[in-house]
């Protein structure tokens, strides 16, 4: 009878313990919130940017052939652009990296 009480006082330390490690690393509803936010803040700066640079190369082609400085000028703003918008999409990757590492918890 005793082997029995002590082995229940057992396996409700174990269960508490495992409970508690289980909630204990979960991420709050505020952090995956602020973090859904950063994402789609950064998804929406690669898109702009996208836009920009899509943008900024029809100016490039449609330049007049012969002014070579307004061309050149349009090619670097295209690949500044560019530029730009893998920034964005690598901050965008980074953050839904942080995020799923704060979902796996």
């Amino acid at each position: 009878m005793k082997n029995l009480k002590g082995s229940k006082m057992f396996r409700i330390c174990i269960i508490l313990l495992a409970l508690g490690f289980m909630v204990s690393g979960c991420a709050t509803t505020a952090q995956v919130k602020q973090l859904e936010d950063q994402i789609n803040a950064a998804s929406l700066k690669a898109d702009n940017a996208m836009s920009a640079a899509a943008a900024a190369q029809k100016t490039a082609t449609d330049c007049c052939a012969t002014d070579d400085k307004a061309n050149l000028a349009a090619k670097q703003a295209a690949d500044r652009a560019a530029a730009a918008a893998d920034r964005a999409e690598n901050a965008a990757a980074k953050a839904e990296a942080v995020f799923m590492k704060h979902m796996k918890k």
